[in-house]
């Protein structure tokens, strides 16, 4: 899926791009988990730039089913120093595929005629001035009580951002949780041995395991003076954007 490589005459652009292909490919085989590029998804796959930065950033984003990521980003210095400056409590590679497809995913789904005015009902209409409302979040910052309704303060920037940030929080939590249950660690909250997360369908339940589980291995990291593995708090606004997201996503890959 990917159609332009960076430049390898850039310092370092070579190994960054390894580690961006192998966040995209994790991101992508947890999509298809719910069918998304896979063969049974009859809809249009995304194509990746992959671009190493010169003299100038790399725009990150998506438009019209290309998805545009900066490999310059897998350099650990370049990623902190970005988020220190934008005040994000998580910035990381797999954390830029989930968004960015996210927007991809919402262009396949604005197809459908059921999804738009849902959409709008839940996220607010996206047709509002993106531009003007970027440089109004960049200028002013977030509302004051924006954790009231976002799951962070980008989300409030848009309509799209808001949904993009969502979709990317719930694969967050959705492969946590697999990924923990996969390797045999269990807790009260597990419903059964054998769960499968991704083919869960009550948003609740999923959440709540996914945040209890993220509670304990944030204490883990704790312990080593890491950062918390998931340092976002779940409003109820959220929750209710989470179980709309995945409502769309389990079945949106396949039509149903």
């Amino acid at each position: 899926m990917t159609a332009l490589a960076p430049d390898p005459n850039i310092p370092h652009s070579m190994p960054n791009w390894a580690e961006t292909e192998a966040a995209k490919r994790w991101v992508l085989d947890n999509l298809g988990r719910w069918h998304w590029f896979r063969p049974e998804d009859p809809g249009t796959r995304p194509v990746f730039h992959m671009l190493a930065e010169g003299l100038t950033p790399v725009a990150m984003g998506h438009a019209n089913g290309v998805v545009t990521i900066s490999v310059a980003e897998a350099d650990p210095v370049v990623r902190t120093t970005r988020r220190q400056a934008l005040d994000e409590p998580y910035r990381t590679m797999v954390g830029h595929m989930r968004h960015e497809i996210a927007h991809m995913l919402w262009w396949r789904l604005s197809l459908r005629e059921d999804f738009l005015d849902a959409f709008r009902e839940m996220f607010g209409d996206e047709r509002a001035d993106y531009p003007a409302a970027l440089e109004h979040h960049y200028h002013n910052g977030p509302p004051e009580d924006w954790r009231l309704f976002y799951l962070t303060s980008y989300a409030s920037a848009h309509p799209h951002e808001d949904w993009a940030e969502t979709a990317a929080h719930l694969l967050h939590l959705t492969d946590i949780t697999d990924s923990l249950v996969s390797s045999g660690l269990t807790s009260p909250e597990v419903p059964r041995q054998g769960w499968d997360p991704y083919a869960e369908p009550d948003t609740a339940m999923l959440i709540n395991v996914a945040a209890s589980l993220a509670i304990r291995v944030n204490h883990v990291n704790r312990s080593m003076g890491l950062s918390d593995l998931y340092p976002f708090v779940l409003s109820e606004t959220a929750q209710r954007k989470l179980a709309f997201v995945h409502d769309w996503l389990r079945r949106g890959a396949q039509g149903l």
